[in-house]
């Protein structure tokens, strides 16, 4: 199927509407910069992957690396590129969402939650929302740059803290 771009239109939201990956489009319109598309651009639509039931998307991080993904989640590097159709030479990105098979995803520690990252959202702001600890954020997920979170990005939140902070008696 082909697509015309429209403005305000990204790989992401263009996958989303046609329920298939960045990543496949990408490999069928051999696009080497996602962030590099222009409304009028004829696109070809994949027909999209249907992941397995069992899973979870995974935002990538700067620094990731699909052999790293794998390690971190104990699944097979092959079967990583499989599922989500990553065309040789396996590149990802930062923000790119990447389906994990076969795992159940990374549960938050007691008392604590899960949050899907919004446009917007900064770690603190997260932070402050929730009423605990920056650093505690930062460690829990595991986060390299604090200053790069992406929209749909899945965070664990700790338990909150109480501001409530009594004086000493004298």
């Amino acid at each position: 199927m082909t697509y015309i771009v429209q403005p305000g239109d990204t790989l992401y939201k263009i996958a989303r509407k046609f329920n298939t990956t960045v990543e496949a489009i990408l490999a069928v319109n051999n696009i080497p910069n996602p962030n590099l598309i222009y409304p009028g651009q004829l696109l070809e639509i994949p027909k999209g992957p249907v992941p397995p039931e069992e899973g979870f998307y995974y935002i990538v991080q700067p620094g990731d690396t699909l052999y790293r993904i794998a390690q971190r989640y104990n699944i097979s590097l092959t079967e990583l590129i499989r599922v989500n159709q990553i065309p040789p030479p396996y590149i990802i990105y930062p923000g790119q969402r990447i389906f994990i098979p076969g795992v159940e995803p990374p549960t938050p520690p007691p008392g604590g939650k899960v949050y899907i990252v919004r446009p917007g959202d900064t770690l603190y702001s997260i932070a402050e929302k929730f009423n605990v600890p920056l650093d505690a954020l930062i460690r829990l997920n595991n986060i390299p740059r604090p200053d790069l979170i992406y929209p749909g990005q899945r965070l664990l939140i700790p338990a909150p803290t109480s501001n409530a902070q009594e004086e000493p008696e004298q």
